[in-house]
């Protein structure tokens, strides 16, 4: 009776296991490529894009940034 017992293949419990395994597996291998493909897409933006960008927003913050200040200005001159 032991010896039917030693000879079993796999327990419930470990197929459960091995299905969770391969489902996790498939979920990492599905992000892997997501992440694959946005990282190509973005090495394949031509920089000089990326830099245009870069400076675009830098003005417009300067701009925003110095609206703010005048008008901080402004409105503390009326005050007085």
């Amino acid at each position: 009776m032991g010896r039917k017992d030693v000879h079993t293949h796999s327990l419930p419990v470990d197929k459960y296991r091995k299905q969770i395994g391969t489902q996790n597996k498939k979920k990492t291998n599905v992000d892997v490529k997501g992440l694959k493909k946005n990282t190509e897409v973005k090495s394949s933006s031509p920089k000089l894009y990326q830099d245009i960008k870069v400076v675009l927003s830098g003005f417009a913050g300067m701009v925003l940034l110095s609206y703010l200040a005048l008008y901080l200005w402004l409105v503390n001159k009326k005050v007085e």
